[in-house]
């Protein structure tokens, strides 16, 4: 009993320290990403091996980082790279996992705004914590992690803004969601669920409504001024509203066509339970409470989610160019915004179903911390049963396909840099090494943040024109061949060259010029 008092006297003292809760949130899952991180370098079919170069680089200028709306990523990793431990690639790992801890924590805070409650705050944070894709991203080297970090804060921002009536935090929070966008443009579906959440809590209120609106109006351009620039100076006006033509058209063609709309709503909400077993009921249930209680948080979260909803719906259109499976990364932005309706739906768990039974309240508790770890370990056995590798994933050395998608910690991911090494120590001196963009970008990587062999000449092949490029350098002595995958023109590239295996790669050596007739 002694034992019981003296927890419940600790909780208490925490609940007056709400400071240290969050750091506690932070600290933690700082801890999970840290013991979970790729060791370093990683492969660039998912960009991160090029993040990791940029990153190193540090570099603003839109012409090197290739897509101006990820300058603001760039800019704040680059001082992790400048870290006294690791290497290079490992402290861009790193910066991902301090913003997504970060992200918990306003997560957190935004949850105990709602709620009033540390234990469904906590528990919701967890469930979002240890969910698939934004585990993923907390430990992988891309823009993500950030976007989970601008995302939560806003929400905070605007729930502060609401509670205490001081416009200082609406404008903070809109400046802060216009500089958003110059990490990603996927910032963009959650416009509808903060703008309407604004006008909610301003028609509430009785005194002058137009002059916070007004001032909120132009924090957020003074934020979104940079990457007007950056579009602006880089003449991708056209691109960008090309962008927006195309999600318009990705919708018209999903609303016409059932069985890509089916095929769209399957795969997120497939992909949801795999983020939240169990706790996605939790969440709904949340939802439902929030929408009898609280409608300008309902909206907030609703319409988030519903934004994110029709910006993947629309990529099921076959013109947009990718695969759509591998485009569902982009939901994690609606998963943010759920794990506030899932702390509404623990909070009615702990004060109802939980009330007066301990073991109830450890089970919900064990089963959001174990559930999600237990089928991600366990994923990848049974899927093997079915598949050999993941749909139109393309195999590597050194990386298991299955363990690589369907869980999210990658300690284990070491193949990059074996490959990358084995490839350069194979290569001659004074080389031509052409590759595709995953081997490249690893090359890339070597060449400039760790100086290897600056003598090898890469060059990147794209899907179109490999021939035409590999033929200006036919003259050269050594001239070398990632791979043989289909992303290359094989059957070209025989008509002018013998393709030997040497290593893991291949030596190009010139057929005989045909004579001529």
């Amino acid at each position: 009993m002694s034992t019981i008092k003296s927890i419940n006297r600790l909780w208490n003292n925490l609940d007056k320290n709400l400071g240290l809760l969050a750091a506690l949130v932070f600290v933690v899952a700082l801890a999970l990403y840290m013991l979970t991180l790729p060791p370093g370098l990683l492969w660039g079919g998912g960009d991160f091996a090029l993040y990791q170069t940029y990153a190193y680089q540090g570099s603003t200028d839109t012409s090197q980082v290739g897509v101006y709306e990820h300058v603001l990523w760039v800019i704040l990793a680059h001082p992790f790279t400048r870290l006294p431990f690791h290497d290079a690639a490992w402290r861009a790992n790193f910066a991902s996992a301090v913003f997504g801890a970060a992200a918990l924590v306003f997560v957190f805070l935004s949850a105990r705004r709602l709620t009033r409650s540390n234990v469904a705050s906590l528990l919701a944070t967890v469930a979002l914590a240890l969910s698939h894709t934004f585990w993923t991203y907390a430990v992988m080297p891309k823009v993500y992690s950030l976007n989970n970090l601008l995302s939560a804060l806003c929400c905070y921002l605007l729930l502060l803004w609401r509670d205490q009536q001081r416009d200082v935090y609406l404008c903070l929070a809109t400046f802060l969601y216009g500089i958003s966008f110059l990490n990603h443009l996927v910032m963009v579906t959650v416009a509808a669920g903060f703008g309407v959440f604004i006008l909610a809590v301003i028609g509430s209120r009785g005194r002058s409504k137009w002059m916070p609106l007004l001032l909120a109006g132009l924090c957020f351009l003074l934020g979104l001024s940079p990457y007007l620039y950056l579009v602006a100076r880089s003449g991708a006006a056209q691109s960008t509203g090309g962008t927006a033509a195309a999600f318009l058209l990705g919708l018209v063609y999903a609303t016409t066509h059932p069985i890509a709309l089916l095929k769209g709503l399957g795969w997120g909400i497939v992909l949801g339970a795999y983020q939240f077993p169990i706790t996605a009921l939790v969440g709904l249930a949340g939802l439902g409470r929030l929408w009898r209680q609280d409608r300008g948080a309902t909206a907030l979260i609703l319409l988030s989610i519903l934004g994110t909803l029709a910006f993947m719906i629309a990529a099921v259109d076959p013109n947009a160019g990718n695969v759509y499976v591998w485009n569902l990364h982009y939901y994690l932005q609606a998963y943010v915004v759920f794990a506030l309706a899932m702390a509404v739906g623990f909070e009615m768990l702990w004060t109802g179903w939980c009330r007066q039974f301990p073991f109830r309240r450890a089970t919900v508790i064990g089963v959001t911390l174990a559930l999600p770890v237990l089928l991600y370990a366990i994923a990848p056995s049974i899927a093997r049963h079915f598949v050999q590798n993941m749909p139109d994933f393309r195999p590597l050395p050194g990386r298991d396909n299955l363990t690589y998608v369907l869980t999210p910690w990658k300690q284990n991911e070491t193949g990059a840099r074996e490959l990358g090494e084995q490839i350069l120590q194979t290569l001659p001196p004074n080389s031509v090494f052409f590759a595709d963009y995953s081997i490249w970008a690893v090359i890339n990587y070597l060449q400039i943040v760790e100086k290897a062999r600056p003598d090898v000449q890469l060059v990147e092949l794209a899907s179109e024109g490999q021939v035409p490029l590999i033929l200006q350098y036919r003259s050269a002595p050594n001239l070398f061949l990632a791979d043989t995958y289909r992303y290359y023109d094989v059957e070209g590239i025989r008509q002018h060259f013998d393709i030997v295996p040497v290593g893991p790669i291949y030596r190009l050596i010139p057929q005989p010029a045909s004579p001529s007739p």
